[in-house]
């Protein structure tokens, strides 16, 4: 009794520090700031259609909006699994409602359109497509991403056209302009080339530097770049448009987000083909800022990446890479790092895009050292060193 009476007695005065320690503790998550602004109402899921008010749609609703537009753009990023996703989505049901659809791609050259009017006619299997349409030195990004799209298509006999220029004309045009090209290669060019408007410019140049190469000078070169993209963006417009009018149906456009994105690449060029056309754009939101101004409609599709190191991370959009999974015994895993956790910093590189990873793990390995990651995980910082790459951890 007398024991507890001194425990207590000793323990009094310390009591208003250990109620302020725990209220601290308590309230180590809570701060009070300025919510951001209502953009999206709802927190999507992978998959997800959003209004450009910010709201839930429904497939069945996306099937109505496109029930009255002649032209529907799909953007993509061309590697993003949850992209193709939402593209075959689209396609099956768009076709399964019973209006029929054309559906026109980036991904193939006007000049392989023997090869895709022999698999309209059922001449040629998806299986032979790859090789068919040098799929591999034409294209390069992975033919499975895309074969279900061709598979929809054969189900349910929807025509598929290549939009696009043959890739070594414009290519050709990079390197050395309109001047160079044979005969030939001026057959594939558009009837006429719509240059970009003055709001797309900003974009393009920033496309431009990052295909610079280190100690090139060449003034020249930029307008070549934008001439290039000019003759690609107006023979895809100029495709979808004889597609629209050979069928009299609606066309589906598979085009990388960049011809699609508020409306300056292939709808521009559209709108000067068929005047009046009605355009239906839909693109990705990877879960950043919101700019309702990009598309008609969005679709929820972050960006992610499977590791070497044995997690998958997609990007948040709002800074930090996101850990999705962690496979057991990786490196990911024996280092610490655990799914939901958020990757701010690696080394000295700041992470908010997949990219950012890549360029940590390259500096790392320059400076031959360990890499590093600052992680936030719920209101905890914590750091964890997962070795130097190409060392077995």
């Amino acid at each position: 009794m007398n024991d507890r009476k001194e425990c207590c007695g000793t323990l009094r005065p310390l009591l208003p520090v250990l109620i302020l320690s725990l209220s601290l503790l308590a309230s180590a998550c809570v701060r009070t700031v300025a919510p951001p602004p209502l953009d999206v109402t709802f927190l999507p899921q992978r998959g997800d259609f959003i209004s450009r008010d910010g709201e839930r749609l429904a497939i069945t609703e996306m099937v109505k909006m496109a029930n009255d537009a002649e032209y529907i753009l799909v953007g993509e990023g061309h590697r993003n699994i949850g992209d193709h996703k939402v593209q075959q989505a689209l396609l099956a049901a768009f076709s399964d409602s019973g209006k029929p659809i054309s559906l026109g791609l980036e991904m193939v050259a006007v000049d392989m359109r023997h090869i895709l009017d022999d698999f309209g006619k059922g001449q040629v299997e998806v299986a032979a497509l790859e090789e068919e349409l040098q799929w591999k030195t034409r294209w390069g990004y992975p033919f499975p991403l895309f074969s279900p799209l061709f598979e929809i298509a054969r189900r349910n006999s929807v025509p598929v056209a290549g939009l696009n220029v043959p890739p070594s004309v414009t290519r050709k045009i990079g390197r050395e302009g309109l001047g160079r090209l044979t005969d030939e290669e001026r057959t594939f060019l558009p009837e006429q080339i719509v240059m970009p408007s003055m709001d797309q410019i900003p974009m393009l140049d920033k496309v431009f530097e990052q295909h610079g190469e280190p100690g090139e000078d060449d003034p020249a070169r930029r307008d070549r770049f934008l001439l290039a993209q000019s003759v690609w963006d107006s023979k895809m417009a100029e495709q979808a448009v004889n597609l629209h009018r050979r069928y009299d149906w609606p066309v589906l456009v598979i085009a990388g987000a960049g011809h699609v994105e508020h409306g300056w690449g292939i709808a521009r060029r559209i709108r000067r083909f068929d005047p009046g056309a009605r355009i239906l754009t839909v693109m990705p939101w990877r879960g950043g800022e919101f700019d309702s101004a990009e598309a008609d409609v969005f679709f929820h599709s972050p960006d992610t990446y499977v590791s070497r190191m044995g997690m998958t991370i997609s990007s948040t959009g709002r800074g930090g890479l996101l850990v999705e999974a962690v496979t057991r015994d990786s490196r990911a895993d024996k280092a610490g790092i655990r799914p939901g956790d958020v990757l701010e910093q690696a080394g000295t590189v700041r992470l908010d895009q997949l990219m950012d990873l890549h360029r940590a793990g390259a500096e790392a390995h320059e400076r031959n050292r360990e890499l590093v990651f600052q992680i936030r995980r719920g209101c905890d910082a914590v750091v964890v060193n997962v070795g130097k790459l190409g060392e077995k951890k």
